[in-house]
């Protein structure tokens, strides 16, 4: 499916008296909030069956990243030792973390310069509170961590990320060139804890599986008035293409206040709605 056959589409459901007016800008700020939206509620069960996995299998990607020692935490005591890595400029969310070490010495089973991996739990704030004394849970090894987490150092303006945006050269967010991903403004970074001594075990990489940002859509008047069409292929399935027609035609219905939301929500219903595929579980 392309983008003008997503667009011709929607205006096919749309196809009576009272169907909302709006210009082409407005539908390609509609097209690319749907997927968007489609994205996110996919996401949010991801893997729990097989359907859901191809649902956004076009957006599954593996990253092989080379950490770092980071010298944020130098000194501290229970994560002096902490990696970080930038994760690609297109990822949007992370799916999960492998981590793999180089031994640097014979100890236990492993020999020297044994490679090693080990799957990283993810980390949040409240939890690491809770864990930082627990020395079942603490981070070591065995047990990494993974945390999305960016350290500012600065006193005057903490939340002024301006010197980041010069160093990463990020591209000015105002025009948007169709078919690039555009999933942060910034670098995001991941640490990766697992205490505070790497005198044995050293990091030396980072596998993240993660969904990557999606294309962004731009339809122009002149590919809306050629005999051909010359848009921009949708990368999604076109069962999928069908579920973001759906999630479209909800937003320019409710844009527009119509009384056929309330009929098409349930009528275009052909995907299970979330609750109910928790209620199988």
């Amino acid at each position: 499916m392309t983008a003008r056959q997503l667009f011709e589409y929607a205006l096919i459901e749309l196809n009576k008296e009272q169907a909302p007016s709006l210009l082409l800008e407005d539908y390609n700020y509609y097209i690319n909030k749907s997927i968007n939206q489609y994205i996110n509620k996919i996401y949010n069960l991801y893997d729990i069956n097989q359907q859901k996995s191809d649902d956004l299998r076009v957006l599954k990607a593996t990253a092989i990243l080379t950490p770092t020692v980071s010298n944020d935490f130098s000194g501290a005591a229970l994560f002096n030792k902490t990696y970080e890595v930038d994760l690609p400029d297109d990822y949007l969310h992370v799916l999960n973390c492998l981590v793999e070490y180089n031994v640097k010495k014979s100890v236990k089973c492993y020999d020297l310069n044994d490679s090693i991996q080990f799957g990283a739990k993810r980390l949040t704030s409240d939890i690491f509170a809770q864990i930082v004394n627990n020395h079942y849970m603490r981070p070591s090894y065995r047990s990494p961590y993974y945390f999305i987490n960016n350290v500012n150092t600065q006193n005057t303006y903490p939340t002024d990320d301006s010197q980041v945006d010069i160093v990463h050269g990020v591209e000015d967010p105002a025009y948007r060139v169709a078919e690039n991903r555009y999933g942060n403004k910034s670098k995001v970074r991941l640490e990766i804890r697992y205490g505070k001594d790497n005198s044995v075990f050293e990091l030396s990489k980072v596998y993240v599986d993660y969904i990557k940002a999606p294309q962004f859509i731009r339809l122009t008047m002149a590919q809306v008035d050629a005999t051909s069409d010359t848009s921009q292929v949708l990368e999604f399935p076109d069962y999928v293409c069908q579920e973001i027609v759906n999630e479209l035609i909800h937003l320019l219905l409710e844009a527009a206040s119509d009384q056929r939301l309330q009929s098409h929500i349930p009528i275009n219903q052909s995907i299970a709605n979330p609750a109910q595929e928790q209620q199988k579980r």
